[in-house]
């Protein structure tokens, strides 16, 4: 069975944050793939903390969540 990850990873000097999802199973040696999180991480480090918000077994659970912090989060 797969398990869907849904979190928010914040970088621990700028304070930046990343809403994103992952499927393996080692989520917090996830570091994320989006342009903008990734020259971020290039520039300023990777040191981040993960936090996990919801962890899923299909993916409109996952959808359904992400959606609702996204839109809370902006």
């Amino acid at each position: 069975m797969t398990i869907y990850y849904l979190m928010v990873k914040t970088h621990t000097i700028t304070g930046l944050k990343y809403l994103c999802q992952t499927k393996q199973k080692k989520p917090y040696k996830y570091l994320g793939s989006g342009t903008y999180w990734t020259r971020h991480l290039n520039k300023h480090g990777r040191t981040i903390i993960t936090y996990i918000l919801k962890e899923c077994e299909t993916k409109e659970e996952l959808k359904e969540y992400g959606l609702y912090y996204s839109d809370l989060w902006d």
